[in-house]
């Protein structure tokens, strides 16, 4: 295992974790430019209430905040813990076909949910949830 990379993984972990205390205790997160200029949701907006509503046990919020990834988080962290891993190890993350067949249809369903939730007749929509 290479011993600089283990350390910038470790640097990095830490940072993440140093963001999400901040969030935590303030409430205050890094503005969406995407949702400032344009007004609409870009297909990410909602993963740190997501990750917030989890670390306190709350799937229905966290489902309400970000559906699409949190159905696909199992799949997210074994794909993140691969790379991760292939960056320890020095060598190539080769992705498996089924792999890649799963990232394109996650990006198919972020683009579509993207779509979705920002047609007015689907505003509010998580709420029944």
């Amino acid at each position: 295992m290479n011993r600089r990379r283990a350390w910038n993984v470790l640097a990095a972990l830490l940072v993440l974790f140093g963001y999400y205390m901040f969030v935590k205790e303030t409430g205050m997160g890094i503005p969406c430019p995407f949702r400032y200029f344009f007004h609409i949701e870009c297909p990410g907006c909602g993963i740190s209430r997501m990750i917030l509503a989890l670390s306190e046990g709350d799937l229905k919020g966290a489902f309400s905040a970000h559906p699409v990834l949190l159905i696909w988080s199992p799949f997210l962290v074994y794909i993140t813990g691969k790379c991760i891993s292939a960056y320890l190890y020095d060598r190539a993350a080769e992705l498996r076909r089924w792999e890649r067949y799963a990232l394109y249809l996650l990006l198919a369903c972020l683009i579509i949910f993207f779509v979705v939730r920002n047609l007015p007749s689907f505003a509010g929509w998580a709420a029944v949830f």
